[in-house]
């Protein structure tokens, strides 16, 4: 009887040992960033009276897998113009898409920033605008679309309900802070998230949230359709030289002697707009590819150096903004050579 008890004794130790060596093994070889998407339906967002059109409410969320002590701040992306449909054939670029052509799948082009920024701890939400870009949507539905986001975000940390219920794999209740988001828009979407950021926005965003920083990553410049007034918290404009016309300086030339808090101006070298987005670098769409307008300049940076440098500078920005970490102000104010690109940076205050 002794001698059966110690056997099952000794099995249940090594039955112990192998689950936790399994458990760890399968955890070590588990990608350190989670990926999860929601897709609340074509048309689900709306914004009367002014807009008679209709969007998608999609994003992707990358997140850390193991979620850090203390809550995590939000950061939001939001891509710009670009045909709906994800084709090159103009007669499929309705929408919603006709049957057979999915959506043009702007929103995951910044796939390689949402993996950057959750390795550092954020949660990181990339939207969807395919939408907006077919009913010619511009700055303030840019701007509702990301508040209508960040209502459905505030409604499930509070509350537990609301459309999100359910539909993301890990309960992110007490783990996200609502009060240090951070938004970064691309192409037109600079002017949207810089509307969103506005000072004179401030009372519409939802109960609990804060918005902390905002960068505008190629903007073409404001058009006057909306406040984009930025000057109670950290601005970045990031502006290639070999794209557009220079007027997206008016955002940060706007804040002048109004603001004390960084801000940064950022000329990037004979860079262009699409290559901050992975998807717009390959096509298919009409517009896709190199858009420089000196294509023949030498010593032009690639788009893994253009994506590089904007990997480097919104963690920096964002370590400022969202953490009050000091440690990226090198990079933010270009004294830190990031490899293969160069910039020269306008700082006020």
């Amino acid at each position: 009887m002794a001698r059966r008890l110690f056997l099952a004794a000794v099995a249940l130790c090594l039955a112990a040992v192998a689950a936790f060596v399994s458990v760890h093994a399968d955890a070590a070889t588990l990608p350190e960033v989670a990926v999860a998407e929601y897709h609340l339906g074509d048309r689900a967002f709306t914004d009367p009276p002014d807009w008679d059109g209709f969007s998608e409410m999609t994003a992707v969320v990358h997140y850390p897998r193991v979620f850090p002590r203390g809550a995590m701040p939000l950061v939001v992306l939001l891509h710009g113009q670009q045909v709906p449909c994800y084709s090159a054939t103009e007669t499929d670029w309705d929408y919603p898409c006709p049957a057979g052509v999915r959506p043009y799948p702007s929103y995951r082009g910044y796939d390689y920033l949402g993996d950057a920024l959750a390795r550092d701890g954020y949660v990181v939400l990339s939207l969807s605008a395919n939408g907006i870009n077919n009913f010619v949507g511009v700055a303030p539905q840019r701007a509702h679309l990301i508040n209508r986001h960040l209502q459905l975000w505030q409604r499930l940390l509070t509350r537990g309900d609301g459309p999100l219920a359910g539909r993301l794999p890990v309960d992110f209740r007490g783990h996200v802070d609502l009060t240090r988001v951070g938004l970064a828009g691309h192409s037109v979407a600079g002017e949207g998230v810089m509307a969103e950021a506005a000072d004179g926005n401030r009372a519409n965003l939802p109960a609990g949230v804060r918005i902390r920083g905002v960068v505008s990553l190629a903007s073409p410049g404001p058009s006057g359709f909306s406040d984009t007034l930025v000057t109670r918290m950290p601005l970045a404009v990031v502006s290639p030289t070999c794209w557009g016309s220079g007027r997206d300086r008016e955002y940060f030339d706007d804040a002048k002697g109004k603001t004390t808090e960084p801000a940064f101006l950022v000329h990037v070298a004979r860079a262009n707009h699409n290559y901050f987005n992975t998807v717009w670098t390959g096509g298919p769409g009409p517009t896709d590819g190199d858009d420089t307008e000196c294509p023949a300049t030498a010593n032009r940076p690639t788009a893994g150096q253009q994506q590089g440098f904007a990997v480097s500078y919104l963690r920096a920005f964002f370590g400022l903004s969202l953490r009050g970490d000091r440690g990226g102000l090198p990079t933010l104010a270009g004294t830190r050579p990031i490899p293969g690109v160069e910039t020269t940076v306008e700082r006020r205050p």
